[in-house]
């Protein structure tokens, strides 16, 4: 449940500031301003990070189990989290969006357009990947690295 409102909140964020974004330019088609783009990006390091930490720590599941000594049952339930289910190598699994996150957000200049769409493209491919799992939670993010990029100033 937490999951799922924080999937819809990073949505609607994403697409009201994506929505602000628009509106402030005076045209659709002239590019977006570096200030914005960058800020963009950022927003999608942000959530990559507060997702990934959420998935890390947040209950993911429930597990129940039951032992009987004959005249009486013991029913024990258990919300595990994530990384207590997967152990310590979920850590890198998260990271990864994090870093392309990061990898897209860093620097300016003439290869920022090309980084973020890159970054923002790679991301798409991660999410599709791991849609049976946590793909999805990842999509706003990549969301906002691919607009960055493509508003970018040429």
């Amino acid at each position: 449940m937490i999951a799922l409102i924080l999937l819809l909140v990073g949505v609607a964020l994403m697409s009201n500031a994506a929505r602000l974004a628009i509106r402030t330019t005076a045209h659709r088609r002239r590019p977006w301003s570096a200030r914005t783009t960058s800020a963009l990006a950022w927003a999608a390091v942000a959530w990559t990070v507060a997702v990934a930490l959420v998935l890390l720590v947040a209950p993911m599941g429930t597990s129940v189990s039951v032992a009987s000594n004959g005249s009486e049952t013991v029913t024990t339930t258990s919300h595990p989290t994530l990384l207590e289910t997967e152990g310590a190598g979920v850590i890198v699994i998260l990271l990864v969006p994090v870093v392309l996150a990061v990898a897209g957000a860093v620097g300016r200049g003439s290869t920022a357009r090309r980084r973020r769409i890159v970054a923002g493209s790679v991301l798409t491919g991660a999410c599709v990947l791991g849609a049976m799992s946590i793909g999805f939670f990842f999509v706003p993010a990549a969301a906002a690295l691919l607009a960055a990029g493509l508003k970018a100033a040429t």
